[in-house]
């Protein structure tokens, strides 16, 4: 389990994050060559809204899985000692 979770090609949601993020990166370029100055400043404050929005998401994902991990730890110690000895 430890090792699956420290694949680094699993990180950051793979192949599929990698891939939205270009697309990403290729809406961003293509509507700051388009958008006058104004335009650029409102795609650079929604740029950050999503920014915050995606680290707020990301710290309370770690956060409950956190909290479940610990909880299955805690769960297997109570089995643990409830099995008879041999």
């Amino acid at each position: 389990m430890i090792e699956r979770l420290l694949d680094g090609e699993r990180q950051l949601g793979g192949e599929a994050y990698h891939s939205s993020m270009a697309q990403i990166l290729e809406a961003t370029d293509t509507l700051i060559n388009r958008l006058d100055d104004v335009g650029r400043q409102w795609l650079e404050k929604l740029g950050d809204a999503y920014g915050q929005r995606e680290r707020v998401v990301m710290e309370a994902a770690f956060r409950e899985g956190f909290c479940q991990a610990a909880l299955l730890a805690l769960d297997v110690l109570v089995y643990q000692a409830e099995l008879p000895e041999e």
